[in-house]
């Protein structure tokens, strides 16, 4: 993920959820969400399948099914709820020009769904990565850089970029909303652009530094969102470690 230090107030999009006054009309899913985002023996299995194949060499993504339809509704409600500003649209580092056209909510609480949603996947992934031989994971970690970012329909996106070398061990995508296209390449230049699925109900896990042994350009791959026709909405998992 890019930095995003604009304190620029966002415009009036909600894009996902009914106007304010109504939002209490879905209180009864807020309640529902305490019994979802369990971990059980499935759920392990299915995150030790998806750790496997980002083991492999030369992978540095995967991508597959994994909230259920309430889970999904929780999420989105919680996101709605929480206050954007306009990310910076541009974000310079070296000799890279990376564009940004959404709102961004940054940080965004670790509260209720989403902390939920979080520690299902610390314990999850954790255990399933020791279910692997040998673990991808040195250590055992915690989502301390959580983000939500919310694009307009016709949005240019984001352009291509790597997560910042102070995320490690894994980075989580979970698209919440909206239709458009995640997409990886394997340079800044017009390279072919591979899609990532990443509807709603999926999540996408990317490598990161110290993911199985790997370091640098490596472990990071680069990425990007265009082809925003349904608007997007969007959350980010990260562990940000201070670099030493």
């Amino acid at each position: 993920m890019v930095v995003f230090r604009s304190t620029a107030t966002a415009e009036n999009r909600v894009l996902f959820a009914p106007h304010a006054k109504h939002r209490l009309n879905l209180s009864p899913i807020v309640a529902e969400c305490e019994l979802l985002f369990l971990l059980n023996p499935s759920r392990v299995g299915q995150l030790r399948h998806a750790l496997a194949r980002l083991a492999q060499p030369g992978r540095q993504w995967v991508s597959f099914a994994f909230f259920n339809k309430e889970e999904l509704a929780c999420l989105v409600q919680l996101a709605d709820r929480q206050e954007f500003r306009i990310a910076r649209p541009e974000i310079k580092h070296k000799n890279n020009c990376v564009f940004q056209d959404f709102d961004i909510c940054f940080p965004a609480p670790r509260i209720e769904a989403f902390d939920r949603f979080a520690n299902c996947l610390e314990i999850g992934l954790f255990q399933a990565g020791r279910m692997i031989t040998p673990s991808p994971f040195l250590s055992d970690f915690r989502f301390n850089d959580f983000a939500i970012q919310r694009y307009a329909p016709g949005s240019r996106g984001i352009g291509i970029h790597r997560d910042g070398l102070r995320y490690r061990h894994i980075v989580v995508i979970a698209n919440l909303a909206g239709k458009s296209r995640l997409f990886s390449t394997p340079s800044r230049d017009a390279g072919k652009r591979r899609v990532i699925d990443d509807r709603p109900g999926r999540i996408v896990l990317l490598s990161a530094p110290a993911f199985a042994g790997r370091a640098g350009e490596a472990a990071r791959p680069l990425h990007g969102v265009d082809h925003v026709e349904g608007g997007r909405l969007s959350l980010g998992l990260r562990v940000e470690c201070p670099e030493k």
